[in-house]
């Protein structure tokens, strides 16, 4: 499973995405993460947001499946499970 990663602009200092991306990663053993680069088609995305508006521009990235934009209100734990129960073999 290949899911695109983008970061949003980071206009909250305050909360770290890095940090909880890489507690999402290792939540999340079995999933292939990728930053998001030009002409790559990703099966889902995980834009992780600064703040509750979630405003990163994502328009030019290609997705065949879910979006998923996460915020600092939104825990860990949570994403993990939506990205298992989204990347589960059918």
């Amino acid at each position: 499973m290949n899911i695109g990663v983008k970061y949003c602009g980071g206009c909250n200092p305050r909360y770290n995405r890095t940090k909880f991306f890489e507690t999402v990663k290792q939540g999340c053993e079995n999933i292939e993460f990728q930053y998001v680069q030009p002409d790559v088609v990703y099966e889902h995305l995980l834009v992780i947001c600064g703040c509750p508006s979630k405003c990163a521009d994502i328009s030019a990235i290609q997705v065949a499946g879910e979006t998923i934009k996460v915020s600092e209100a939104d825990r860990a734990e949570d994403i993990i499970e939506r990205l298992r129960k989204t990347c589960e073999p059918l």
